[in-house]
């Protein structure tokens, strides 16, 4: 069962999502501001976070910005703003999706289901479930803090590139084609070019390999491959 936090102080929204996620068969919490809701993430920690920006005490900036201190988990901005710019400061904090109000929220709902679907590649209705740490070689992925190690140090890491080694670790010694890690990673309607996810997948092996050699492998004419 996926977890989903609702961060709103307008208390008909976040009952009205509560109940359409819940229908999703969704677990939900609540809070009024963004104090409220790290204090919750720190107790249980939610695989992906719904935030409205104006809001009492802490807004929805603050919240995501000391948020992203813990952990990368997904976050998508639930705000009456639609201006350009208020769009582009959220997303260079760190969110993955932006729904401007008012909205459906069956829509919201679906929106949320499919970010989930392209963060962590793997449906939680399933029996078998990934272990929370998943290991490849000096790499360590933590599911729930939404951190990668490596030799025990930690790898900063942006939200695309959270999401590619992820799909890349849960499926390490499979054979990846370009088109399945667009649809498990990218956040947008518009499919990259074939230079845009090779430009990323380089970026994400300069992070974690080194002199003794790639963790990410290419299998010309195929795709990619997760090796110890």
């Amino acid at each position: 069962m996926y977890r989903v936090l609702v961060v709103d102080d307008e208390p008909k929204i976040t009952e009205l999502l509560k109940v359409c996620l819940e229908m999703q068969g969704m677990k939900v919490d609540v809070a009024s501001n963004g104090r409220e809701a790290l204090e919750k993430f720190r107790i249980e920690p939610s695989d992906i976070v719904l935030t409205d920006i104006m809001m009492p005490e802490c807004d929805g900036y603050e919240f995501v910005g000391e948020l992203r201190k813990i952990s990368n988990v997904p976050v998508m901005f639930l705000t009456a703003k639609g201006d350009v710019l208020d769009k582009v400061k959220g997303l260079s904090l760190g969110a993955d999706d932006y729904i401007v109000k008012p909205f459906d929220p069956l829509e919201a709902a679906a929106r949320v289901t499919a970010n989930l679907r392209r963060c962590y590649g793997y449906d939680r209705g399933e029996s078998k479930k990934p272990e929370k740490l998943i290991s490849c070689g000096d790499l360590t992925l933590d599911l729930d803090s939404k951190l990668l190690y490596k030799s025990d140090k930690t790898v900063e890491l942006t939200a695309l590139e959270y999401r590619m080694i992820e799909y890349f670790m849960i499926n390490k010694g499979r054979v990846l084609t370009k088109n399945q890690i667009y649809e498990a990673v990218w956040d947008t309607d518009i499919i990259p070019d074939d230079n845009s996810i090779m430009v990323a997948i380089s970026k994400l092996r300069s992070k974690i390999s080194d002199e003794g050699g790639d963790h990410i492998k290419t299998i010309r004419g195929l795709g990619y491959r997760m090796e110890e």
